[in-house]
């Protein structure tokens, strides 16, 4: 599969690239909505699933995927944030555009997104995290925290 993975976050765009690639798949990277443009417009080029963080240098990746799809009906298209609201969650359940909150594993993505078109691809809420004294335990922070180490492809050499 061709992907357009559109991240601005540079180590976070190493990481999901090389966790896509290492699934066999060919990466576009693009840091800014100018550079996907620039790709998809490009004619050697058949971008199969648009992976978008959703706020840009350069604009918001919801915007840019609604704009894509007219243009590009049979390419999937996918958002993952860390920082969408309430207001950005409604708009991608009303247009049906699935959405991801990071951190998470890329392959989750794929898996999800593989052989469904895009009208029929699962939408992703993440559960509230429970908030609380017993939540800040000393352990359960570096367990967190770890957590999100390995989420990023970043694990720990022993």
């Amino acid at each position: 599969m061709n992907i357009l993975f559109i991240e601005d976050e540079q180590d976070l765009q190493a990481s999901g690239m090389m966790q896509l690639e290492l699934k066999g798949h060919k990466v576009y990277p693009a840091r800014e909505l100018a550079e996907s443009r620039a790709i998809l417009t490009d004619e050697s080029i058949r971008i199969d699933l648009i992976i978008s963080d959703h706020r840009l240098p350069d604009g918001l990746g919801i915007q840019f995927l609604l704009e894509i799809r007219e243009q590009f009906p049979g390419c999937k298209c996918v958002i993952v944030s860390g920082c969408l609201t309430p207001k950005d969650i409604e708009t991608l359940n009303e247009q049906k555009i699935p959405y991801y909150q990071k951190p998470l594993l890329y392959n989750r993505v794929l898996e999800d997104m593989r052989n469904k078109p895009s009208a029929s691809a699962p939408v992703y809420v993440p559960p509230e995290p429970e908030v609380g004294p017993e939540a800040e335990t000393a352990t359960e922070l570096e367990s967190e925290a770890g957590d999100k180490k390995k989420a990023f492809g970043f694990w720990p050499f022993r």
